[in-house]
């Protein structure tokens, strides 16, 4: 099969609006954020991809009384809210400010508790063309850059969501495509957990539950049998490369 590399570009001209969100952190019973936060938070609002912010989420742990976890929510939030407007960053006049307690789904690392979650409408390029799979002919694939998995699962990182997305715009709007979903591993020669399947599959799913027909799409999983770099693989950069799902052009039923 010929392979594409799927490159994402930001464009501002091109981009579409879409729903994202940002969380960042705080350390024990402060309303102000971590250093490493703002630094991430700084950055992003440094490449002009927030176009206005709709919703704050504040959440505290379990270390104390419910009703002073909800007020220092609330303090988080505020102070989320005023360095944003410091940053002239454009707010929502009807902002959704939620701020919980204890009366939310904890993670056990309390850390990950003490949060804010800003909710926006990002620009977001995106990471897929209609152009650049018109270009693929039955039996060429893709690469889908970006679609990435967490470590040793079969669960999306965030950065996988916006390529998901593309993707099935694409399945939706050109309805004679019938596409396999192929997936691969790193550094392992064998797959042992079939992970490689798992997450072809997941792809798959994700297809499905949103709409496209299931007699569209197949999926399979090769595990480190094919990989772009030979094993053991050299540096992460190569391991990056070889774990990776491609989709393939099966058929094209136009009617």
């Amino acid at each position: 099969m010929k392979q594409y590399i799927l490159l994402v570009s930001f464009l501002i001209p091109l981009a579409l609006l879409s729903q994202q969100e940002f969380v960042v952190y705080f350390s024990t019973d402060k309303s102000y954020m971590l250093h490493s936060s703002k630094l991430k938070l700084n950055k992003l609002i440094a490449s002009k991809q927030i176009n206005l912010v709709t919703g704050l989420k504040g959440y505290a742990d379990t270390t104390s009384t419910n009703d002073y976890n909800k007020k220092l929510a609330q303090n988080r939030i505020l102070d989320i809210k005023h360095y944003l407007h410091l940053q002239n960053v454009s707010i929502s006049k009807n902002i959704n400010c939620q701020s919980y307690g204890e009366d939310f789904q904890h993670e056990n690392d309390l850390a990950k508790n003490r949060k804010v979650i800003i909710q926006y409408e990002g620009f977001q390029a995106p990471s897929i063309t209609k152009k650049q799979i018109q270009n693929l002919g039955i039996g060429e694939s893709l690469v889908l850059k970006h679609l990435n998995f967490k470590p040793g699962s079969k669960d999306f990182r965030d950065i996988a969501y916006p390529v998901l997305k593309d993707l099935l715009a694409i399945m939706i709007e050109r309805k004679e495509l019938h596409i396999k979903i192929h997936g691969h591993i790193c550094c392992a020669l064998v797959d042992s957990q079939n992970l490689s399947t798992q997450r072809a599959l997941k792809v798959k799913n994700f297809l499905i539950n949103n709409g496209v027909s299931p007699n569209r799409l197949s999926h399979l999983g090769h595990g480190s049998s094919k990989p772009i770099h030979a094993l053991p693989e050299q540096n992460e950069a190569q391991m990056k490369e070889n774990r990776r799902v491609e989709i393939e052009i099966t058929s094209v039923n136009n009617k």
